[in-house]
């Protein structure tokens, strides 16, 4: 398991600039922060991104915040983007529940990704599972290469 954010990460250059002064942000004060920053860069150039927040708030506990392309907030319980999105927000209407458990979570999002690697004719190859919770943000596991996925029967 790794932790923390790697070079490359969308979200590296907004927190930097959140972070660099030491002062720490609730997950809705970075949340706004950062759709600011999107909202800005939208009226100077084209820009185009989708983003999943997610964080642990000693307080109030965990938040996700679902960020669009045209820089919409939404406080969300979960969510997904892209073209395997419709696939895994039917899954997880039909699966989530509050409260869930870390395992009861993983299966749910091994079940996402199972239907994604049947219904699209292009699925990634691999996925990265990281989870976001009291004990900060760390990668749990890979799911890896469509080859270890039954072929769906007709």
């Amino acid at each position: 398991m790794k932790k923390g954010l790697r070079q490359g990460d969308p979200l590296s250059p907004f927190l930097f600039i959140m972070f660099r002064n030491g002062i720490p942000l609730t997950t809705a004060a970075a949340a706004n922060f950062t759709r600011g920053e999107l909202s800005t860069a939208l009226r100077k150039n084209p820009y185009s991104v989708n983003i999943l927040l997610a964080g642990y708030d000693k307080e109030t506990g965990p938040w996700l915040y679902y960020i669009d392309y045209i820089a919409t907030l939404h406080k969300v319980d979960k969510g997904a983007f892209g073209y395997g999105s419709y696939f895994s927000l039917s899954m997880m209407d039909r699966h989530y529940h509050s409260g869930m458990t870390v395992e009861e979570a993983i299966n749910l999002v091994d079940k996402c990704i199972m239907e994604i690697r049947s219904r699209l004719v292009v699925a990634p190859p691999n996925f990265v599972i990281k989870i976001v919770d009291k004990d900060g943000v760390r990668e749990y596991t890979w799911r890896e290469s469509v080859k270890d996925v039954a072929a769906p029967s007709a």
